[in-house]
């Protein structure tokens, strides 16, 4: 084990650590885990160090899918801030001035998520999800006012949905 905690630590100088992601970093310390519990494995002695590394195993398994699972969650909390304007980096656009306060934060989950097209059922499904409309009327009124006067030019019609291309907006930043 000790081996590959000297090989990481004397391939990469201190700036060289200091460039990686932190994604990266994790990486690598997972597979130095995995490398050091494959080390353990090959040279077990007897039945009770091959049950250690068999739990060893198992348990950096876990760690990489709680890892994968925390990047997600991350991401997807990122998104949700700014889209809500829990953060400093609120997401503001002057073209939505003339939105209604709900199709803004269907445009602003758009612009969060990075969709460049969007099917009915994918505005259907922002609406549902970043706003209190639960009306099918409503929601068929939104969507249609949203995508006439809205940062959309419909792209195709097809016999069960059709799908916008989002134009985007300016950001009032700039």
């Amino acid at each position: 084990m000790a081996v590959n905690s000297g090989q990481a630590g004397s391939g990469d100088s201190g700036g060289e650590r200091g460039q990686l992601s932190q994604k990266e970093r994790i990486e690598h310390r997972q597979r130095d885990i995995s490398e050091a519990i494959d080390d353990l494995e090959n040279t077990a002695p007897n039945e009770q160090v091959e049950a250690l590394a068999e739990l060893l195993r198992q348990m950096d398994i876990e760690l990489k899918r709680l890892e994968a699972r925390n990047r997600q969650l991350t991401s997807r909390l990122k998104k949700v801030e700014a889209v809500n304007g829990l953060t400093g980096i609120e997401l503001t656009f002057s073209d939505t001035s003339t939105l209604d306060h709900r199709d803004e934060k269907v445009v602003k989950a758009i612009v969060a998520d990075e969709l460049e097209t969007v099917t009915l059922a994918d505005l259907q499904e922002l609406y549902r999800n970043h706003t209190d409309i639960r009306d099918r009327e409503t929601l068929r009124s939104r969507i249609k006012d949203l995508t006439r006067r809205g940062p959309f030019e419909h792209e195709r019609l097809g016999m069960q949905t059709s799908v916008w291309r989002f134009t985007g907006l300016t950001d009032s930043s700039e």
